[in-house]
């Protein structure tokens, strides 16, 4: 997981997100996909810019690398509750 979070930190540096910005880009283009069900970059991108963030903050590879990281800790979330239950 360390190595998608450089991956990340280094393709949004290049769009001009500080690191400092990157929880926040984050929590923004999560909040954009649960609203939108599956949507597109372009459409993730669309609604990023209506909050004040570069019209093309996102590539592909960046958002991928995002719901990866979510998805992550998602898993991570289930399997320390299950652990308690047993």
């Amino acid at each position: 997981m360390k190595q998608v979070i450089e991956v990340l930190l280094s393709r949004v540096a290049h769009r001009g997100v500080s690191p400092d910005e990157v929880p926040w880009l984050i929590r923004d283009v999560l909040n954009a996909v649960g609203d939108a069900g599956e949507p597109t970059v372009d459409e993730v991108n669309r609604r990023l810019a209506m909050l004040g963030w570069d019209e093309e903050i996102l590539d592909e590879v960046s958002f991928f690398l995002i719901i990866c990281l979510a998805e992550e800790r998602d898993e991570c979330c289930v399997e320390q509750r299950m652990e308690r239950l047993f």
